[in-house]
């Protein structure tokens, strides 16, 4: 059996933060009605500003399934509309309504603030790398999804 150091691997960190920041994040936008899934799909929205459901799910890091019923809240709650989109009618768009962009005025200095929290006392050049580290991570995992389903074929 191999050795198997758990403080010693990195995505036990990064599943320790991620964990720790989406507990305290969910306690503050309690306030405002949000949870963290809806502020995921709302930063990516705002971000963006349209996407379809595939594009929010994967940048949203939202299975389609849950975010269905997250736009659905969403959307009943006054802050996303559904959108056809011009050149594909069998896709929905998505986008912020006014009171979506409003939220997020309202929202984004809360999360900011925990953001900087989280990275308190870290120099920006290894807040740098890591963004670095953690895109180039993610193309590696997709580019072994990509070989996989070409092997798969």
């Amino acid at each position: 059996m191999p050795t198997f150091d758990l403080e010693g691997h990195s995505f036990f960190w990064m599943t320790q933060v991620m964990a720790c920041r989406d507990r305290q994040l969910a306690q503050e936008l309690r306030g405002e009605g949000l949870r963290v899934p809806e502020w995921r799909a709302l930063a990516s929205l705002h971000a963006k500003k349209s996407l379809s459901m595939s594009e929010l799910s994967d940048l949203a890091s939202i299975d389609r399934s849950t975010l269905t019923r997250t736009m659905d809240r969403m959307q009943k709650s006054g802050w996303v509309t559904r959108l056809s989109d011009s050149d594909d009618m069998r896709v929905t768009r998505l986008a912020l309504t006014a009171s979506g962009q409003r939220l997020f005025a309202r929202v984004w200095p809360i999360v900011e603030r925990l953001n900087i929290a989280a990275c308190a006392g870290l120099p920006e050049s290894a807040l740098g790398m890591l963004r670095w580290t953690l895109e180039h991570m993610r193309q590696n995992l997709d580019a072994g999804l990509a070989n996989q389903d070409s092997r798969a074929a």
